[in-house]
């Protein structure tokens, strides 16, 4: 036989391999017949492993969305936990406020309870004039974190932040407690070194102020000028 034949019988008695898509097989070619024989489909993900395992199963922000999903859904709601507080104290008077945020206090007619706390108003004003509610915004991390400062209070701090609470629809913190100067660190850090969050809203600042999360400014002078403060 010559080497041409000896090359065409080789040629026809080898496998060989083909593919079509994501399938491959094998072709075995003999005299008799022609068998196809196909091989295991093999699909290639276009993500590594370590991707996958980065953006699918540990990414710090796909934890953090199936945290708040498990909490209670992506947006978010009023706080309806059982550990907020009742309210105890109603409002006395409906109050008027200003565009500047000041507001009269109730008139002398109008019989305020004896509460267990005390605002006083912010003093120093011409002719003795009656001052502000002690309630401010405070505005920091380039404006993306708001927060209420509250000043002046005295008497049962923890009576106060009960009703606070109550007021505000706001539960007591996930650390079993109000947080303090002394639990969040010196500058205020607290979970991610920013003091107040959703999880933890009130805490009590050095000098004795009340920080609550968000801009409450405003409901908050509303219920202390309804007590009568």
């Amino acid at each position: 036989m010559s080497l041409f034949g000896v090359a065409r019988s080789v040629a026809k008695s080898t496998p060989a391999i083909g593919r079509h898509a994501n399938n491959f097989f094998v072709i075995t070619s003999s005299s008799s017949a022609t068998t196809v024989t196909p091989l295991a489909t093999t699909i290639r993900s276009k993500h590594s492993a370590t991707q996958v395992k980065r953006l699918f199963k540990n990414n710090p922000a796909r934890l953090r969305i199936l945290k708040k999903q498990q909490e209670g859904g992506g947006a978010p709601t009023a706080n309806t936990s059982s550990s907020i507080p009742e309210r105890v104290y109603p409002q006395i008077f409906q109050p008027t406020f200003l565009s500047n945020g000041w507001s009269a206090p109730p008139p002398p007619e109008v019989q305020i309870p004896n509460y267990p706390f005390l605002i006083t108003r912010t003093a120093g004003k011409p002719n003795n004039a009656v001052g502000f509610l002690p309630v401010y915004r405070d505005v920091r991390v380039a404006g993306t974190k708001r927060t209420t400062i509250i000043r002046n209070v005295q008497g049962d701090i923890p009576a106060f932040l009960s009703e606070l609470c109550a007021v505000l629809n706001l539960s007591i913190g996930k650390k079993k407690g109000i947080l303090t100067s002394a639990s969040t660190g010196k500058h205020g850090g607290g979970e991610a070194g920013r003091g107040v969050n959703s999880e933890n809203p009130i805490r009590i600042r050095t000098g004795g102020a009340i920080e609550v999360n968000g801009d409450r400014a405003k409901e908050v002078k509303l219920w202390l000028a309804g007590l009568g403060f």
